[in-house]
């Protein structure tokens, strides 16, 4: 048997595989930590029956699916007209073009845990999001919710359903990052326990997680033929572009979603 005979390889060969090997190797660890959450990568509360494991996981990706689609673009805009948007303690105010170019295009979406609030525990009708860490793999969001979202969703009334995406949807926009490598959160509101935006000016302008909220809310009313176009504007309006406004069972026997005498206050804007 002739012995076999050892190619050679010269070492600047070695250097352009191994180099090649870090480039290959470096876009395929970027895309994963720069790929946007569409609403697959969600986890719900395993304490749940499967049954409102399966609703709840339903309703938040009917959230994320909304926030892509040209009739939530048109709310939003719609709603804040010629008004900057306050977006966050550190950017301060935005356009509703930058609000957007950061939920379509510039923002990276966490994943997900959809985790379910103690009846019993303090602050369990209010709702809340956390995020953070270094890195996409590091540290998933968590989106802390009454169980008011359940029964919202499972509701007959479309007007009450749609609280649920209003919920999710705005705080879904608190896992979006505006940095590929280290959580800076897009948009930030108010922490547990404080009543107002900290250095927030008195001015009219839309806080960016409500109206996102609100402009999902009544984007998916229109898609569910509850609204027309025409009436968006109204709808945004009744539940809020600086807070939520609580206004869920009011539309029960139908009525025009807008503005009427007798519909519960609104919420003290922040």
């Amino acid at each position: 048997m002739e012995p076999q005979r050892e190619t050679y390889r010269p070492p600047w060969l070695l250097w352009v595989e191994a180099a090649l090997a870090i480039v290959v190797g470096g876009l395929s660890l970027y895309r994963e930590i720069t790929a946007q959450n569409d609403g697959s990568d969600l986890r719900a509360d395993p304490r749940l029956a499967p049954v409102h494991q399966a609703q709840l996981l339903e309703a938040a990706r009917a959230a994320y699916a909304i926030l892509r689609t040209p009739e939530f673009a048109a709310a939003l805009t719609g709603a804040a007209g010629d008004r900057t948007i306050y977006v966050s303690r550190d950017r301060g105010e935005r356009s509703a073009e930058v609000v957007l170019e950061d939920l379509t295009g510039r923002g990276r979406y966490l994943p997900v845990r959809l985790i379910m609030m103690d009846p019993a525990a303090p602050q369990s009708r209010g709702h809340y999001a956390a995020g953070g860490g270094l890195g996409y793999v590091s540290q998933d969001g968590e989106i802390h919710l009454p169980l008011d979202v359940l029964a919202d969703w499972a509701a007959d009334d479309l007007v009450q359903r749609s609280c649920a995406i209003n919920t999710l949807a705005h705080e879904i926009a608190h896992t979006i990052s505006i940095s590929p490598f280290v959580f800076t959160p897009a948009f930030t509101d108010t922490r547990l326990g404080e009543r107002a935006i900290p250095r927030r000016g008195e001015g009219d302008s839309p806080v960016a997680s409500y109206l996102i909220g609100s402009a999902a809310q009544c984007a998916w009313l229109q898609q569910q033929g509850r609204i027309t176009a025409s009436e968006m504007g109204a709808c945004v309006e009744v539940f809020g572009a600086r807070g939520f406004n609580d206004r869920c069972a009011a539309f029960t026997a139908g009525e025009p979603v807008r503005e009427r005498p007798g519909l519960p206050p609104p919420m003290r804007p922040l």
